[in-house]
């Protein structure tokens, strides 16, 4: 979390969980078909819900390596047949937050990490 940015509401993060798991039913489902993109390998690894829960940041990553070039630019462009997809599931929501998918970097950066320390550990001994 950066400075000064406050921590997300109690309601931020009820509606962040509703929508991930609504992304994640249907991609596994297949509900959102997209012909760039098998939906069902892609992993949605959070969401953020801006505080008047209008515009979702959505973080996921494809289970495929091979996947990754272009994931989040193909889910970006169809974010509207993404968003139709899940609103029956978040219909007691006040408003359909817009939906803006990010690659997640995470994974990557802390295997780069565990490298670095390797390569220290690794030197220690010699």
């Amino acid at each position: 979390m950066s400075r000064g940015r406050k921590p997300p509401s109690q309601r931020q993060l009820r509606v962040a969980k509703l929508v991930r798991e609504a992304l994640g039913e249907a991609f596994v489902a297949r509900r959102v078909e997209l012909p760039e993109v098998d939906v069902a390998t892609v992993s949605v690894i959070e969401v953020d819900i801006s505080p008047d829960l209008k515009q979702a940041k959505v973080y996921v990553r494809p289970l495929l390596a091979s996947q990754k070039e272009g994931l989040a630019e193909v889910l970006n462009a169809h974010a509207g047949h993404v968003r139709h997809a899940i609103a029956p599931a978040l219909r007691n929501l006040k408003y359909m937050p817009r939906l803006r998918f990010v690659l997640d970097s995470a994974a990557d950066h802390a295997a780069h990490i565990d490298e670095l320390l390797r390569q220290v550990r690794g030197q220690d001994r010699d």
